[in-house]
């Protein structure tokens, strides 16, 4: 094979693979929607949580006592709530049955929510709690036992007593690094504990609120999830992109594991997670950014790619996400809410005509098919002095009996002028 053939090879080569290459880019799997603001001023917000008895509710929460509730399919409905304090609200969790919830923050502030008359009131007894700053809040599956973590490892249970009297019970085996996030699975009466330094801990409320280190020793973990109503298992978010994903065992509790992955395509910092849907949670990261996490297959996502955002709004760009919700009928379309008091919407992308929207691609597709062939042929022919040969010699026979045509057809004309004349 000659340079000049190589050469040619080479180049059709070139000419043809860009047509069968494949893109990979991260992309946001929703698009999002013009966001609501539920105050002119940064409202401070720290905390969301999904609940209500019959109907999808959201409680925000955050600086100053702030908080309020939102209709979860349609949040611009709200009612702001007054609460008893001026302290920062930090963790929130509903009663299995969804008519209270429970409001934790500093200075040991905790606060219960009725639905019934939206009334906000300090819980009776948790003076006991010694001003310690709290910082997470979760009822077990029964709804008998609250679990009220704080910082410096501090971990008590809570009940209602008699005469309405808060009784809390100061776990043991606790340890001293703060605790950033417990959960409670929704089927049995154990929660998870996640710490700021000293690991994952289980928690048994049926043996006497009793504590398991489970491991996870050199992570911080910033949030727990038990989103996985049907087998036990759990995930914790910890920085450098790392994910827990917690096995609890029932039968013996102290066997329950953590292994720990690392998602690498993940930049951002995890900040919260919430619950999406069944088995699979969304976590928000620091840049605006959200991962969707499916528990069952242990695969993340791209749910919202900060490109994405950074290019429909640079300042919500630079918002501080603190939680999210996906809707009980369709839980691709739900809500994101950052500190400043944005409520955002987002829902999977608009479905358009596709033969309106590919027409550029298959013109384009069709100038290709037409044009590489040519191409191909053209690069061959130059560098082939057998098909040149050929090709030449073909037009010139073509050439030859055109011309031989034309002068037949011009005596025909001829012969046909002079019998008119005769005639």
């Amino acid at each position: 094979m000659s340079v000049r053939t190589r050469a040619a090879i080479v180049l059709i080569a070139l000419l043809i693979l860009p047509g069968f290459a494949t893109t990979v880019s991260a992309a946001s799997v929703v698009e999002l929607e013009n966001p609501i603001w539920l105050a002119d001023a940064d409202l401070g917000l720290e905390v969301i949580a999904a609940g209500g008895p019959s109907t999808q509710k959201i409680l925000v929460a955050g600086a100053d006592g702030y908080a309020r509730l939102l209709d979860g399919e349609n949040p611009r409905e709200q009612i702001e709530l007054v609460t008893t304090t001026e302290e920062t609200l930090r963790a929130i969790s509903w009663h299995p049955r969804g008519n209270t919830a429970l409001l934790a923050g500093d200075g040991g502030t905790l606060l219960r929510y009725a639905t019934e008359d939206h009334s906000v009131t300090t819980v009776s007894g948790s003076g006991q709690l010694n001003g310690v700053d709290l910082t997470s809040v979760s009822w077990n599956a029964a709804g008998t036992d609250a679990y009220i973590g704080g910082v410096d490892g501090w971990i008590w249970a809570y009940h209602e007593g008699e005469d309405g009297i808060g009784v809390f019970t100061l776990l043991e085996e606790t340890k001293s690094s703060s605790i950033s996030g417990i959960a409670c699975h929704a089927e049995v009466n154990v929660c998870v504990a996640s710490t700021a330094g000293d690991g994952v801990a289980i928690i048994d409320t049926r043996d006497g609120h009793s504590l398991h280190w489970i491991g996870g020793l050199d992570n911080r973990w910033n949030g727990v999830n038990c989103g996985e109503p049907n087998w036990y298992r759990c995930i914790a978010i910890g920085e450098h992109q790392n994910i827990g994903r917690i096995g609890i065992e029932i039968d013996d509790v102290d066997r329950s594991t953590i292994l720990i992955q690392r998602i690498p395509s993940i930049t951002g910092e995890f900040t919260h997670v919430n619950t999406r849907a069944s088995s699979e949670a969304l976590i928000t990261l620091a840049p605006f950014e959200v991962m969707a996490w499916d528990i069952d297959d242990a695969e993340a996502y791209e749910w919202i790619d900060h490109t994405t955002v950074v290019e429909s709004s640079s300042a919500l760009a630079g918002e501080r996400l603190v939680g999210s919700w996906g809707t009980v009928d369709n839980p691709d379309i739900g809500f994101l809410v950052t500190s400043y008091g944005a409520i955002i919407g987002f829902h999977p992308p608009v479905e358009t005509n596709p033969w309106a929207s590919n027409t550029v691609t298959y013109i384009l597709g069709g100038l290709v098919i037409i044009a590489v062939p040519g191409v191909a042929f053209g690069l061959i022919f130059i560098n082939s002095e057998t098909l040149q040969r050929k090709y030449y010699a073909r037009r010139a026979a073509k050439r030859e009996v055109a011309d031989a045509a034309r002068v037949e057809a011009e005596k025909a004309a001829k012969k046909s002028e002079r019998t008119a004349k005769k005639s």
